[in-house]
């Protein structure tokens, strides 16, 4: 029956677009976000930045609100939405304005020509779609600004000049002033301090953004998302009428991303009441404003998958398309001190820290150590507010199980790469494990500890020295075992509870069951005794009853002590 759901229901998942019209007259599950538009003309005398994680539903609201105010725009897109109810406000503004539309999500340069060109190709596009540059709106030194952009030879004024140029035509031919919508506007300056052209982009932008909308008077007000307010470089200089909305101000809270109710309806259009569980493990628990909300990215795709498979399991779906370049910026900077935060983080835990909106890329680049980069996780979707701390800080942590394992495998990944570990190493403990020689194994994880862990590691990291020892020993053990051509798993959910390491190997036919156990003293009878606790965890556990498949299964016990460890080993299997 599951692969046969697509074909009972009348309407598809949107997976492949994020236009609005496409997706109405696509026939599309929509999930009706259409309040949003009241919410954004609730003022018009301010522009509006609306700052959201990336894959949050930016790009599906801003083509809406494009779609509703743009003179000529068919208004039957909207009806039996929620905003067709409001009379007032669509006789007032639906299909009534020229607008500025620019989707900068796209931008992927590798230096600043080639992002200048990409910019003013996605501008030169626009005029083109306006009919501006070609007629007698502007004079003839204007209209050749466009001709340059479209052919990719504009210059830097051209380009900061150009949203200006476009509102000027625009109110000559209506008589009205623009309203501009710009989505994901710091993808490009993203871009530009990951590829080292920052400065540039940021000043170029401050021209664009500063002609535009500050004292424009064929503008009305703008709206624009994306990630991160750049504010210290004064990309946004004198615009004082922009108000800025993060995931911490209850205004445009459940107009980006799921409600649990939005998600429990979707769900049971397609018959699968019985994944809602697994949709609130994997993909809810970002705190917007007032409202718990789940990433409609993820949601999207992994119903989409379920209807065709009713038993497929949650993936990784957002965190497979985000870049994980700020989890290595912070563990670059601050090495296993940063290592443990971020294994706490994945393992569930918590952190107190001071959150900013005006924290900048130039922070990232300036500071050494630099808080700013947990303000940029936080905004980026890493993490979510769980409430106020003291002293002005806030209590975050991982939203989901989603993030939790991208957190998890960013750290390994950082600790495979910046550890002394060969796949031979691997092999070398591997074998050992398999052949039961406890004190061969030991010896090799015992000369990597000596060469990576230091005796200061953790002491001035959140929690105790112990238990970020005991994070780093697992990540180290962790690497070195993932150095090999087998499967290792983390935190497995087995038998009646979570193994901490579970490696498997179907060439070799064989599944290993680790668990790690921590001495407050590396006297070796006492590790011993913490090696052999561990076994009977195992046994006790039952971690190896549902590990089925392998001819061999082998209980592993590891009890570590500042930088050494002991190891026991039985044959369940």
């Amino acid at each position: 029956m599951c692969f046969y759901l697509e074909a009972l229901h009348e309407k598809n998942l949107p997976i492949s677009t994020e236009d609005f019209p496409t997706v109405i007259n696509g026939g599309y599950y929509f999930v009706d976000k259409s309040m949003f538009i009241a919410e954004a003309l609730s003022n018009m005398s301010e522009s509006k930045l609306i700052l959201r994680p990336r894959r949050f539903g930016k790009s599906l609201n801003i083509s809406m609100l494009k779609a509703f105010l743009e003179i000529g725009s068919p208004k039957e897109l909207f009806e039996g939405l929620a905003i067709s109810v409001h009379k007032d406000l669509c006789e007032a503004h639906q299909a009534q304005h020229p607008v500025i539309f620019l989707s900068l999500k796209d931008i992927d340069a590798s230096d600043f020509p080639e992002a200048l060109d990409a910019l003013s190709l996605i501008i030169s596009e626009e005029a083109d779609r306006l009919e501006i540059g070609f007629g007698n709106e502007l004079k003839d030194a204007e209209n050749a600004s466009f001709h340059r952009m479209s052919e990719m030879k504009a210059n830097r004024n051209d380009v900061k000049r150009s949203i200006r140029l476009i509102s000027k035509a625009l109110h000559r031919r209506h008589g009205k002033k623009a309203i501009v919508l710009i989505d994901e506007y710091d993808a490009p300056i993203n871009q530009a301090y990951q590829k080292g052209y920052y400065d540039e982009m940021a000043i170029l932008f401050r021209g664009l953004l500063g002609q535009a909308l500050k004292g424009n008077p064929f503008v009305e007000f703008a709206v624009l998302t994306g990630i991160l307010r750049v504010s210290k470089e004064s990309i946004f200089s004198g615009l004082n009428n922009i108000a800025v909305y993060s995931a911490l101000d209850d205004e445009f809270s459940s107009h980006f991303g799921f409600t649990g109710e939005e998600v429990a309806a979707m769900v049971g259009y397609y018959g699968l009441e019985g994944r809602m569980a697994d949709m609130k493990e994997y993909y809810n628990g970002y705190k917007i404003g007032s409202f718990e909300m789940y990433n409609p990215w993820s949601v999207v795709r992994a119903c989409s998958r379920m209807v065709r498979n009713e038993s497929a399991a949650p993936e990784m779906y957002w965190a497979n398309t985000a870049s994980n370049d700020l989890v290595r910026d912070m563990l670059g900077r601050d090495g296993f001190g940063a290592l443990a935060l971020i294994e706490d983080l994945a393992n569930g835990g918590t952190i107190n820290k001071r959150v900013s909106i005006l924290s900048t890329y130039r922070d990232l680049a300036d500071i050494p150590g630099s808080e700013a980069v947990w303000d940029m996780m936080f905004m980026a979707g890493y993490l979510t507010w769980v409430g106020k701390a003291n002293n002005g800080m806030y209590e975050l942590r991982a939203p989901n199980l989603e993030i939790r394992e991208a957190l998890r495998k960013d750290a390994l990944s950082w600790a495979m790469s910046a550890m002394p570990i060969t796949e031979g190493k691997a092999d070398e403990l591997f074998s050992a494990l398999l052949a039961e020689n406890a004190r061969e194994a030991e010896a090799a994880i015992n000369d990597l500890f000596e060469n990576v862990l230091s005796v200061r590691d953790g002491v001035a990291v959140h929690g105790s020295f112990k238990a970020s020892q005991e994070r780093h020993c697992h990540l180290i053990v962790a690497a070195l075992l993932s150095c090999s051509s087998w499967s290792v798993k983390s935190e497995a959910e087995s038998g009646d509870g979570y193994i901490d390491l579970l490696c498997t190997n179907v060439v070799a036919n064989a599944a290993i069951v680790i668990e790690e156990k921590f001495s407050a003293t590396d006297d070796d009878e006492q590790l011993a005794v913490k090696a052999q606790e561990a076994i009977g965890q195992i046994a006790k556990k039952k971690y190896a009853k549902s590990i089925e498949g392998f001819d061999t299964v082998i209980a592993v016990g590891i009890a570590y002590a500042s930088r050494r460890c002991r190891i026991a080993i039985n044959t369940l299997k």
